[in-house]
C-alpha cells in the first residue's frame, strides 16, 4: 500500500498534539485520575501511573459524545458518507476518518491532530522485500488478504469520492481503525468506536478492565494494583502475534494466544484454511472436523457434504476414520511447518527482521503441538469411554501444551461416545 506523504511529526510535536488533545478532551468531559498521558523521546505516547493505584480504582472517563461510532457521523463535519454500498463499519470510518482529517472545523481536530500521520510499522505499508520475511506464515496470508480487501474496497468506492480520497489515506484509515477502533459501547450491533485517550493506552493484559452507562460514559477501572511510575494498559484482547502484528504494527513475546494455518486440499478448486491456536477450542473442532471430512470415503464424504452447509462440526465416525483423520491433521501442519522451513529467518538484527522471526518462531511452535496431538490422540481412536475418561484424569488439569489439548480431547470424545 502507498504510504501518506505527510511527514511523521517529531517527539516535540507529538507532545504539544498530546496537550492539545488533553486540553480538548477535558473540556468536553473527559476524566482522568492517578494517570498522566506522556509522549517518549520515540513520540510514543503512554499513559503512566501518578501515584500508587488500588485495584478497582476508575483511572479514565470517556463521555460518548467523544467517541467516534461509524453510525453516528451525520453531525460531523464530513458528515455521513453516500459510498453507494452497505460499508463494513470499519470502512465507513476508514473512508470518513482522512477526509474528516482535512477539515479544519472538526469537532475532533485536537484528537484527529494527535493520530500518528504514518503507520510504516504495518505489513500494509512494508514493500515486497520487507514483507518476504514473512514468507510462509500465516501472517503473510493475512497481510495479502488485508491489502486485497482494502484495495478491493477503495475500488468501490464511487469516483467522485475517490477524487477527494487517495489510496494512501484511504489505506491509512484503515490502518487507524484496525489498530484503535473498539465495539461501540452501549450497542448490541457490530459497531467500532474510535476512544480517544483510550486508545493511548498500549495493549497489555490485567492491568485495567471497563464498564459503560450512557450517564458516565466508558469508564476504564484497574484490575490490580498498579505502582507508582508503571506503565497503565489497556487490552486489545487475547490475540495472536499473526493478528497482532497486521492489525497493530507490534508482537509480544512468549505470546500464549499464538495461532498457525492449517491448510486442507478439498475442495480442490478451493483449498480450506484454518487458523488454530494452541488451545482445544472452536477453531480446533474446525480443523478436526474438516480431516475427518478427508479421510472419510468418497461415498460418505458426499453423504456429509449434502447434510451440512459448512463441515464444521463433524462427529466422531469411528475408530479408522478417526486415525486417519488425525493423519490427515498431522500430514497438514507438518504441510505448512515446511512452507515455514522454506523461508529461514533472516540473519539481519534489524527491528523488522527479528519482529518476522517471532512470528515465524510462534507459529512454528503450534504447529509442532498440533503434530505432538495427532500423534498422541490417534491411539485412541479404538479406546472405549471409560478408558478415554481415566486417561484424561491422568493428565494434569495444570497440563500445558499438547497434553491439554490431548485431556480436552479426550473428555470431549467420552462425553460423544457415551451419549
Amino acid at each position: 500500500m502507498p504510504v501518506r506523504p505527510n511527514a511523521p511529526p517529531s517527539a516535540d510535536e507529538r507532545r504539544s498534539a498530546l496537550a492539545r488533545l488533553l486540553a480538548w478532551a477535558s473540556a468536553n468531559g473527559a476524566s482522568w485520575d492517578g494517570i498522566e498521558f506522556g509522549v517518549d523521546a520515540n513520540g510514543s505516547a503512554r499513559g503512566i501511573a501518578t501515584r500508587l493505584l488500588a485495584a478497582g480504582e476508575p483511572v479514565l472517563t470517556l463521555p460518548r459524545r467523544l467517541m467516534i461510532i461509524d453510525d453516528e457521523l451525520q453531525d460531523s463535519t464530513t458528515g455521513t458518507l453516500a459510498l453507494g454500498f452497505e460499508p463494513h463499519p470499519q470502512d465507513a470510518l476508514a473512508t470518513w476518518l482522512p477526509l474528516e482529517a482535512h477539515e479544519t472545523a472538526s469537532r475532533w481536530r485536537a484528537y484527529l491532530d494527535a493520530l500518528p500521520a504514518q503507520l510504516a510499522e504495518f505489513p500494509m505499508f512494508r514493500d515486497a522485500d520487507e514483507l518476504a520475511a514473512l514468507a510462509g506464515t500465516a501472517a503473510y496470508a493475512l497481510a495479502v488478504d488485508t491489502n486485497r480487501d482494502v484495495l478491493a474496497t477503495y475500488n468501490r468506492i464511487p469516483p467522485e469520492l475517490r477524487a477527494r480520497l487517495s489510496l494512501a489515506d484511504f489505506a491509512w484509515g484503515r490502518a487507524i481503525v484496525m489498530s484503535r477502533a473498539f465495539q461501540a459501547p452501549g450497542t448490541f450491533e457490530h459497531r467500532l468506536a474510535l476512544l480517544p485517550l483510550v486508545d493511548i493506552l498500549n495493549h497489555g493484559r490485567d492491568d485495567t478492565t471497563w464498564s459503560y452507562n450512557p450517564f458516565d460514559g466508558l469508564v476504564v477501572r484497574t484490575e490490580c494494583a498498579i505502582e507508582t511510575g508503571d506503565e497503565v494498559h489497556f487490552s486489545y484482547d487475547n490475540r495472536s502475534n499473526t493478528h497482532f502484528l497486521v492489525h497493530y504494527g507490534f508482537t509480544l513475546p512468549d505470546n500464549s494466544a499464538n495461532e498457525a494455518d492449517l491448510v486442507f486440499e478439498l475442495p480442490v478448486d478451493a483449498p480450506t484454511r484454518v487458523r488454530v491456536g494452541g488451545n482445544f477450542d472452536d477453531r480446533f473442532v474446525r480443523a478436526l472436523s474438516i480431516a475427518r471430512l478427508h479421510a472419510c470415503d468418497p461415498t460418505e464424504r458426499q453423504r456429509i457434504l449434502e447434510s451440512l452447509t459448512e463441515p464444521t462440526t463433524i462427529p466422531f465416525l469411528g475408530g479408522a476414520t478417526e486415525e486417519a483423520a488425525f493423519d490427515v491433521l498431522a500430514t497438514v501442519a507438518r504441510r505448512s511447518r515446511a512452507e515455514l522451513d522454506a523461508y529461514p529467518s533472516r540473519s539481519s538484527q534489524s527491528a523488522w527482521d527479528q519482529t518476522c522471526a517471532l512470528v515465524r518462531e510462534g507459529e512454528r511452535a503450534i504447529l509442532d503441538r498440533i503434530i505432538e496431538l495427532a500423534t498422541a490422540a490417534r491411539e485412541y481412536a479404538n479406546c472405549a469411554p471409560a478408558h478415554l475418561r481415566a486417561d484424561a484424569d491422568a493428565i494434569p488439569a495444570d497440563a500445558v501444551g499438547a497434553r491439554r489439548m490431548l485431556r480436552r480431547y479426550l473428555q470431549d470424545l467420552a462425553e460423544e461416545l457415551s451419549a
